[in-house]
């Protein structure tokens, strides 16, 4: 037999899956820390503190360790794909037969690696997405309704743009897709209120942005971690293109999005090829500035209420009871969560090396 056998790399395989164990390694001592920190902390207290533990040790951890169980299988399986590509290349003086048996096996045992780690991949993206969902709700519906309680004339002036041809100040239209001064409104009323301030830290830690920033142990991770513009910085399409691991996920799901819609359409599927389309179209919308940023990760939550919602209407039996809350009553919510959130969030807080 002529010509080379080509084949994986078994010292990248053998990478990946150490990479694959050390993060399951990572989310299971996480979970049994926070465990421990959440069961026991005794200056959590009341109805709010009982009812999420119960979701926290019934559900949430749950969650948590079947991810880390899947990244740990799929460890176990690349390293036995590292031993079959080794074992194929050490035969190569074998005869032709084996030889090509084990070049015919070679894409098999890529293409499993690869679909193992796009299973494991868009798993942990539908986990993430259940975790931070209501806490995206509470954030914005407390963040808007701060902004219009306490600097309402202000929210109004920053659509406003010259006079309007009968008199009074003009619409900006435009400031619907992009307005910097709602922006800063916005992120200034979790400076102003300290309840709002910790929800918008959790809702980044769910979102995995910054989190160099909040949780002092990854503060050297900066340069992976930390969102910040690259593609035309200071113009209009910065939103465009941010570095960060929280973009990078959120362009793979994106990507899943736009996969999936590619083959329904192929499938003949015309109605689940749009429904994916428009997930992709939201997806990206999502990282525009707000009001449209804002429009889109809350329409973004909402089909995942739809699509989810036999799951999400058990309420106490899992992790979409706070997206049920604060979809059908979001100012109670947000207001009966608020004390809740700040005492949680300060005790857990100081654990994880954020807050005073």
């Amino acid at each position: 037999m002529t010509g080379n056998i080509w084949g994986a790399d078994v010292a990248q395989l053998r990478t990946l899956a150490q990479q694959f164990g050390q993060v399951s390694d990572t989310l299971l001592q996480s979970s049994s820390l926070l465990t421990n920190q959440i069961n026991n902390n005794p200056s959590w207290k009341g109805s709010d503190a009982t009812r999420f533990r119960s979701d926290w040790n019934g559900n949430h951890r749950a969650l948590i360790q079947r991810t880390a169980r899947a990244l740990k299988d799929e460890s176990r399986k690349l390293l036995d794909n590292a031993k079959e590509q080794e074992k194929a290349s050490n035969s190569s003086g074998g005869s032709p037969s084996t030889l090509g048996a084990a070049s015919d096996a070679t894409p098999a045992i890529l293409g499993g690696a690869l679909a193992g780690g796009v299973s494991a991949l868009r798993a942990g993206l539908t986990a993430q997405k259940f975790i931070k969902a209501p806490l995206t709700l509470a954030k914005h519906v407390g963040q808007y309704g701060w902004v219009l309680k306490n600097q309402r004339a202000d929210l109004i002036e920053s659509f406003a743009q010259g006079r309007h041809r009968i008199g009074g100040p003009g619409f900006a239209a435009h400031r619907i897709l992009g307005n910097s001064a709602l922006d800063d409104l916005l992120k200034g009323s979790g400076t102003a209120n300290r309840g709002l301030g910790l929800i918008d830290k959790a809702s980044d830690i769910a979102s995995l942005k910054n989190l160099n920033q909040h949780v002092g142990i990854l503060s050297k991770f900066g340069p992976i971690l930390e969102e910040k513009p690259w593609l035309g910085p200071g113009t209009k399409v910065e939103w465009l293109g941010k570095s960060g691991l929280a973009r990078g996920l959120g362009w793979a799901g994106i990507g899943f999005s736009t996969y999936d819609s590619v083959k329904s359409f192929a499938d003949g599927d015309i109605k689940a090829g749009l429904g994916s389309a428009g997930k992709a179209i939201l997806g990206v919308g999502c990282f525009m500035p707000p009001p449209a940023g804002t429009i889109c990760q809350v329409a973004s939550v909402g089909i995942a209420i739809y699509e989810n919602w036999e799951t999400i209407s058990n309420v106490g039996k899992n992790i979409g009871e706070g997206v049920v809350n604060a979809v059908t009553d979001p100012g109670k919510f947000v207001s009966e969560t608020k004390d809740a959130v700040f005492d949680a969030g300060k005790s857990i807080g100081k654990f994880l090396g954020f807050g005073d």
